[in-house]
């Protein structure tokens, strides 16, 4: 349709303002711009697109050689209309662009439309909201210079500039008519994984838990279990802080850590501890690692539950003693810190994760209650799904048509134990807060202080649940809520508030509605309520009859005010 479209424009605009400029059995060579590749999401609706933008200039030279400059020819109705001053010491002068190039025309006095140039040039739109602009990025000059637009440049790119050629005929009344089309190659389009109406709900949902907690910052991840993708990126930062920014996770490390410590058997399901409610890593050092109270003995489970900081230092030092500090770095390494996800989008950040030869005497100790490790959202949640995925990490991807690599972590056992941990962890321990009745949900608090600000913390609740039978794994991360000090009561019940959001959603047919007026969305599959609301930002005319929509005219990415619906069963 494009290119039909393109045609017609270009003999349009060579009939209405070249013309009478050109003599008889000329033949005219116009390039045709070709267009970036559009951006979809997982359901289909436009991100991004690019449309053909139409710039009017005015010949000042070609307007001079036939009128005197101070000649008032319709000048100050050009002037009014355009809202522009002609300056005739300039070769062109830019009158206005538009999408519609009727919308021009109507501004041009017929006497002046000799004088006007028209030509096509390209025009980048994406959507700005609920974040999404971090995601997509921008286009400079042609090119995508962040965000998918940057990663998937090459395949975006436009390929090749069309050609028409037009031949000039006639006497007094002159015609143009096509010799030759070449049609312009576009780039190609990319379909993400995220989810627009998921977007928004946990985009609102962070900004509101961050007036409500008076926090610096609320970020949220969506990921499907068992294939990684991505279905909502969320931050209220105005920079993407879930791959390009890191945190220490406090306790949400544990759960990794201790599928690690089953499998290479330093620890059983049956494990026991004694808390005091400190410990002394090392009895030469003057250093205490501290928990909330004295949770005197305990079995794993409870450990897990009750987020004890004695048990994993008492755990990690079985580790070293029975391995080496090689084998307890490779745990965190194996998760896939200390290394990009992969994530297509640029600037990615590895974390921290040092080699044991630059430890501290009792690095060892630190690392599991996760502190000395610096760890992206986006590697966090990878690693933690990894248990919900049968202890296969699987690497996240935002695009939905992709294959991500994945590889085992833990054994499968492992990962059921540990899920039946995490579970109680909702049930009974920190995370009750997390806690929906009628559901199943897993998850793992965590709490560290900020290094060099004392009293203010970065909390998290990294969890997983089911809906319409499909599995979700969702990070929340909170920089310091005011007058808070554990995520217990800030992190797991955003959490609990995104599942039940996320509930909510599925148990109606609440697809939202996101349009540019004039851009044409894509609706097959819109129920009829949903086809009404067009109605604010397009003349609609409805064929068929039917409760959804089977077709659409014209495609979605046009520029139309119009729009013909058919509707089917």
């Amino acid at each position: 349709m494009y290119f039909i479209f393109v045609i017609l424009i270009f003999v349009e605009i060579v009939k209405l303002f070249e013309v009478n400029k050109i003599e008889e059995n000329t033949i005219v060579y116009e390039k045709i711009p070709s267009l970036r590749g559009k951006i979809y999401d997982c359901d289909n609706q436009l991100l991004a697109t690019s449309l053909p933008l139409y710039l009017a200039y005015f010949d000042v030279d070609f307007f001079k050689r036939l009128y005197n400059p101070s000649y008032d020819f319709d000048i100050k109705l050009l002037e009014s209309r355009f809202n522009v001053k002609i300056d005739f010491n300039k070769r062109f002068v830019k009158l206005g662009e538009s999408f519609d190039i009727n919308v021009l025309k109507q501004k041009i006095p017929v006497e002046l439309r000799k004088f006007v140039n028209i030509s096509i040039n390209e025009k980048r739109l994406r959507l700005e909201n609920f974040g999404l602009e971090q995601i997509i990025g921008i286009v400079r000059d042609g090119k995508g210079i962040n965000g998918v637009e940057k990663s998937f440049n090459e395949i975006l790119s436009k390929k090749q500039d069309g050609e028409i050629n037009l031949k000039v005929s006639g006497g007094v009344t002159k015609e143009a008519s096509i010799i030759q089309y070449i049609p312009p190659i576009n780039g190609q389009s990319i379909v993400l994984s995220i989810d627009t109406d998921i977007q928004k709900i946990l985009y609102e949902i962070a900004f509101n838990s961050k007036i409500n907690y008076h926090a610096e910052n609320v970020g949220i991840i969506l990921m499907e279990t068992k294939t990684g993708k991505i279905r909502a990126l969320v931050t209220t930062n105005n920079w993407p802080d879930y791959f390009m920014g890191y945190i220490e996770p406090g306790s949400a490390m544990k759960p990794m850590f201790y599928s690690a410590a089953l499998d290479l058997g330093v620890i059983t399901e049956d494990s026991t501890f004694v808390c005091k409610g400190y410990i002394y890593p090392d009895s030469e050092l003057d250093i205490k690692i501290s928990d909330i109270h004295p949770h005197g003995l305990l079995d794993l489970k409870e450990a897990i539950s009750e987020s004890c900081n004695v048990a994993a230092v008492l755990t990690s030092k079985r580790i070293v003693e029975e391995y080496n500090n090689e084998t307890l770095y490779n745990i965190f390494k194996t998760f896939g810190f200390g290394e990009k996800t992969g994530i297509e989008l640029p600037n990615e950040i590895e974390g921290v994760l040092n080699s044991p030869d630059k430890w501290s005497k009792i690095e060892w100790a630190y690392l599991p209650i996760g502190y000395s490790i610096g760890v992206t959202p986006l590697q966090l949640i990878t690693a933690f799904n990894s248990i919900f995925n049968d202890g296969i990490l699987i690497k996240p991807t935002l695009i939905e048509n992709s294959t991500p690599k994945k590889y085992r972590v833990m054994s499968s056992n492992t990962a059921a134990k540990m899920k039946k941990f995490l579970k109680d962890v909702v049930e009974h321990g920190t995370g009750i807060f997390a806690k929906i009745p009628g559901m199943d949900i897993y998850g793992k608090t965590g709490t560290s202080e900020i290094p060099g600000k004392e009293g203010s913390y970065i909390m998290t609740f990294e969890g997983n649940f089911s809906l319409n039978s499909i599995d979700y794994t969702a990070l929340v991360w909170v920089t310091n809520p005011e007058g808070y000090s554990l995520s217990s009561y800030v992190a797991a019940p955003i959490f609990r508030q995104v599942v039940l959001k996320l509930k909510e959603y599925y148990s109606e047919d609440n697809r939202m509605i996101y349009v540019t007026p004039g851009l044409v969305p894509n609706i097959v599959g819109w129920n009829i309520r949903q086809v009404f609301a067009l109605e604010k930002y397009f003349k609609v005319k409805i064929v068929g009859k039917g409760l959804y929509v089977k077709k659409q005219f014209p495609e979605p990415g046009s520029f139309n005010d119009e729009i013909v619906v058919y509707l089917g069963e």
